[in-house]
């Protein structure tokens, strides 16, 4: 990153499922790098990765074995100032009502917020 220059990142995150804990850690883990490097960091979530926004998911999952509990990871990024975003229709089609999200979401966004931030030139963008 060049001096002075203020980096921004999106990330989508839509294959890390509940159901497959060990795809569920990195996509955190990679938004706490980068907002440690003063970047300013987002993460889309859609598909079944908005359940890993509802309430007490996270604090069940580990990425390995013994690991810490996948919630750890979430909370540092989001200490880091990471901010987090739920697709509503994924939220619908998973049966997640807005009041079981957890405190640490930002809100809700969809495709439309994504896309605008992949045509923004400012931005960068990972997928998960």
């Amino acid at each position: 990153m060049s001096e002075g220059a203020s980096a921004k990142l999106a990330i989508l995150v839509w294959a890390a499922d509940p159901e497959s804990p060990h795809l569920c850690a990195t996509p955190f883990y990679m938004a706490a790098a980068a907002a440690a490097m003063d970047a300013k960091v987002e993460m889309y979530f859609t598909a079944r990765s908005v359940r890993l926004l509802e309430t007490g998911v996270a604090e069940r999952l580990t990425a390995a074995p013994g690991g810490a509990p996948l919630a750890d990871f979430l909370l540092q990024a989001h200490r880091l100032g990471v901010r987090l975003y739920a697709c509503p229709t994924a939220l619908q089609a998973h049966g997640v009502p807005e009041s079981r999200l957890r405190l640490e979401v930002a809100g809700q966004a969809g495709a439309a917020a994504f896309i605008g931030r992949t045509l923004d030139t400012a931005w960068r963008t990972l997928s998960f």
